[in-house]
């Protein structure tokens, strides 16, 4: 009876035969031969390679390899180590589900979708799926269903988590809102939140984009924002709320939720720069003529071609010309910026084009240079007043100055714009430094404190009111020590009827706190040591509260309230570009709690 053979062993999946005693690694893909020794219990069985993979590397190259019997490599060349059978296995096994390495790669993948904004989708795409598997081959993605089920809400849940914690240790949050319209037109509402850390850092996050189905009343946005506020116990610590101009939103902020209401510095400021130009006879004719020429070249391909053709044989950098968009702040600066660079390509292609009518007189060209000149430093202004990184409601004032110092200077060129900005300046800014939360933002700054101030009579009145505000704080912890150190006496009053060591002694203390507590002198004082103190440079005025606070433990808390007011309504409209980017038509039919998954990830991963 023929004996039954052998089941092959798995090393010849790993190695070829090239002749009875050597074998060639099919892992290194090289011309390693390792000798093999071959054994049999029948005469009639076929030889058997003996041991595994484990053993013929340490009887081959690999173990000459520790042992140091190899020729060292050239320089440059990494030495040949033989991969074991165990280690090549495992190189080829999936990852579990539920293991380290399988949910570590998994939470890549969705930061990864978040971030970018990725629709939910790649995970499915069959270009992505080949770029995984190519970069680990034991990896598995998982699928859309798991994304929308699993992944998503579980990381939505840990970093909300997170978020309410740090919400908690706050003492004062401002909130920034707006409303906009999805490509689908469905109404969304955006609440971001503004705070200190109790390590001074300033903080921004988004709490909530929200499908608003109702009409967009005072008392339905108010409702809105209230819930939001409430499911996150913030409600109690909103200093204030900084939105656009709009009637409906101001009424929602000021009459149902009466909280104090700061209205957007780049929406007045963007205000102020159009109603001028559309007043200044010259500017709003120069602004038509270049927009024509602008949408000709924007419509005609030749003509686009044409310009393309010309820039490269001056040497002008290929850039496209800009239209500007009357709900685009500072639209116009960009347009007449773009065509004032590119004059000289502009006007010999339109030349070139037979469209010498629609060229620009020198004097016309002399207004578009005006125009940039003076709006250059309303746009410098905007960008910084948008900025999440730093505070900026204390910059307004002082900004304020500046432009319209700016103004004046080129009012001597009897330029119609420098009238028209000084009049809507007039109009939009006047009383912005009794403006109590902008104007103590802007004391409370060390950068700037009571310098920026045109009447020092403001900054007086702020300086009372500061100090009012830290009395009745005080008066209401006095109040609450006091309740409660009652309540405690009444408890232990029995037990320290004999203990008089320490009667008199802790008597004259207390009649030394009471003394103390004359706190009136002290926050005057408090307030005239910090007024004194230099100005810092124009960098962050948290390192110098962080560095004094406990100088100053009173203003401390108040620069907190104020210094964490964003002067704009920016943070909620920057995620209107990214609510466009996730709500593509790639991601139409996504919904509305996987939209505010996506958005609240975006911004608190992002950071």
């Amino acid at each position: 009876m023929t004996p039954k053979r052998a089941r092959p062993s798995p090393v010849w999946d790993f190695m070829e035969k090239v002749s009875p005693t050597l074998v060639k690694c099919l892992v290194c893909n090289s011309h390693c031969l390792i000798p093999i020794e071959f054994h049999g219990s029948h005469q009639n069985t076929p030889p058997q390679p003996t041991g595994t993979t484990i053993n013929i590397t340490d009887n081959g190259h690999g173990q000459q390899a520790e042992q140091g019997q190899v020729e060292a490599p050239e320089v440059g060349v990494q030495p040949f180590i033989q991969p074991t059978l165990r280690g090549v296995i495992s190189k080829r096994e999936v990852y579990k589900e539920g293991g380290h390495k399988k949910k570590q790669l998994d939470d890549l993948v969705v930061k990864m979708i978040v971030k970018d904004l990725q629709p939910l989708s790649i995970v499915e795409e069959e270009g992505f799926r080949e770029l995984v598997t190519a970069l680990d081959s034991r990896y598995t993605l998982p699928s859309r269903r798991e994304l929308v089920r699993t992944h998503l809400p579980h990381l939505y849940q840990q970093e909300r988590q997170r978020l309410h914690e740090e919400l908690g240790s706050a003492s004062y949050i401002a909130l920034t809102t707006d409303i906009w319209t999805s490509r689908q037109t469905k109404g969304y509402i955006t609440i971001t939140a503004h705070y200190i850390s109790p390590e001074w850092s300033l903080k921004s996050c988004v709490l909530e984009t929200a499908r608003m189905k109702k009409e967009h009343t005072a008392e339905n946005i108010a409702n809105y924002i209230r819930r939001v506020c409430e499911e996150w116990d913030i409600f109690h610590k909103v200093c204030c709320i900084v939105t656009d101009n709009g009637a409906n939103i101001v009424a929602a902020v000021t009459k149902c939720l009466q909280v104090k209401h700061v209205p957007c510095f780049a929406h007045t400021l963007n205000l102020v720069v159009q109603s001028a130009m559309k007043n200044s006879e010259e500017v709003r004719h120069v602004r038509e003529k270049v927009r024509a020429i602008v949408t000709f070249f924007h419509h005609s391909v030749k003509a686009s071609d044409k310009l393309a053709e010309v820039q490269e044989e001056k040497g002008f950098h290929k850039k496209k010309l800009i239209t500007d968009v009357d709900t685009r702040w500072n639209s116009v600066y960009y347009m007449l910026e773009r065509f004032e660079d590119q004059y000289e390509v502009i006007t010999t292609t339109l030349c070139l084009l037979g469209k010498h009518q629609m060229c620009l007189s020198s004097d016309e060209l002399d207004t578009v240079k005006n125009a940039v000149q003076i709006q250059e430093p309303f746009e410098e202004a905007t960008r910084e007043m948008s900025s999440e990184k730093f505070t900026t409601l204390s910059k307004i004032i002082p900004l304020i100055r500046a432009l319209q110092d700016c103004a004046v200077s080129r009012k001597a060129k009897k330029f119609s714009l420098c009238d028209e900005l000084q009049k809507q300046f007039a109009k939009k800014f006047t009383g912005m430094e009794a403006n109590f939360h902008i104007a103590a933002g802007t004391l409370l700054d060390p950068r700037f404190k009571k310098v920026s101030f045109a009447d020092i009579g403001n900054s007086k009145r702020i300086e009372e009111r500061l100090i009012n505000i830290m009395k009745a704080a005080i008066d209401d912890q006095e109040t609450q020590l006091t309740s409660s150190t009652a309540e405690t006496r009444q408890e232990t009053q029995t037990q320290e009827r004999k203990k008089t060591l320490w009667k008199v002694f802790d008597e004259k203390v207390e009649r030394t706190v009471k003394v103390g507590q004359s706190y009136s002198a002290g926050l005057h004082i408090d307030m005239r040591r910090y007024l004194e103190e230099p100005l810092i440079p124009r960098g962050d005025p948290m390192t110098w509260w962080k560095d004094h606070s406990p100088l100053f433990p009173k203003l401390a808390e108040q620069a907190k309230k104020f210094l964490c007011i964003p002067a704009t309504s920016v943070p909620s409209e920057r995620l209107f570009s990214k609510a466009g980017e996730l709500v593509s038509q790639r991601r139409n039919c996504l919904g509305d709690e996987n939209i505010n998954t996506n958005l609240f990830l975006n911004k608190k991963l992002g950071k």
